[in-house]
């Protein structure tokens, strides 16, 4: 007698199973009651079809730039494709679609755009920036009234919503010029060079932040939990008593950490 988890697990093998007449079909459909004239591996079929359906659209809404980069057609064959490889493990859609990116790169048809895979990555974070908590920014007054003995314990930390995406192309012009609203130049080359990112979001605002060298090295540490002491080194950090107040600033400092207090 079949458990109901191992039910569930055929019944999930012979939705995602490539071969339509499949050996998990052929298990499964025994425990499917045929109606209305239809099979049962013709019931399976329709509501895989199902599945697919809702999960192609939001892998269409999560990567909208993909999708236009390779047209329609493409993109719904390859998110097939990934979809068969990679089924749905959460009830909540917006969990799906994180893999996207390395499947890209592996994926013979779509080796000619290596940019692709990074562009997928960038829409990848960008949608999980907008459905992230919402938080207070740093309190500066708070932070100034740290003791000067203890500000070299000081962790700092990034915004809950923000990822640092570093890429060989311009990903970020790649993304700009490719949505809807945008009124300038098409074309963007890929000469332009690599780009230092981070995607996040401030209040309602969503950002794709470029960043200098000095501000990456700086954000790359505290996402590394590297503490107040070694960031003020000047071996390491000459600039930090400018670079540091600049990236609170911008916001990119989010909070900090001392001791086993969270302010």
């Amino acid at each position: 007698m079949m458990s109901l988890r191992e039910l569930q697990g055929l019944f999930q093998e012979a939705v995602f199973e490539s071969d339509t007449n499949g050996p998990a079909l052929a298990r499964v459909s025994e425990y499917i009651h045929a109606k209305e004239g239809l099979s049962s591996a013709e019931l399976l079929r329709i509501y895989g079809s199902s599945i697919f359906g809702t999960l192609t659209r939001a892998l269409s809404e999560i990567y909208p730039v993909c999708r236009r980069l390779v047209g329609p057609a493409f993109f719904e064959t390859m998110a097939r494709i990934f979809i068969h490889q990679m089924p749905s493990h959460s009830a909540d859609l917006a969990d799906y679609g994180q893999a996207l990116a390395d499947f890209v790169a592996e994926f013979e048809p779509a080796a000619g755009l290596t940019y692709l895979p990074d562009v997928a990555r960038l829409e990848w974070h960008w949608h999980r920036a907008f459905h992230a908590a919402d938080e207070p920014g740093l309190d500066v007054t708070v932070l100034g009234e740290i003791a000067k003995s203890d500000r070299s314990r000081i962790l700092f930390r990034l915004p809950a919503s923000a990822t640092l995406l570093a890429s060989n192309f311009p990903i970020h012009r790649i993304w700009e010029v490719n949505q809807d609203n945008w009124k300038g130049e098409q074309q963007v080359s890929l000469a332009e060079g690599g780009a230092r990112l981070m995607v996040w979001r401030q209040d309602y605002d969503m950002r794709i932040d470029p960043l200098d060298e000095r501000a990456w090295q700086l954000l790359i540490a505290i996402e590394r939990q590297s503490p107040f002491a070694v960031l003020s080194d000047p071996e390491t950090m000459p600039d930090i008593a400018t670079l540091l107040p600049r990236c609170i600033q911008c916001g990119w400092i989010a909070g900090f950490q001392l001791a086993d207090q969270t302010l």
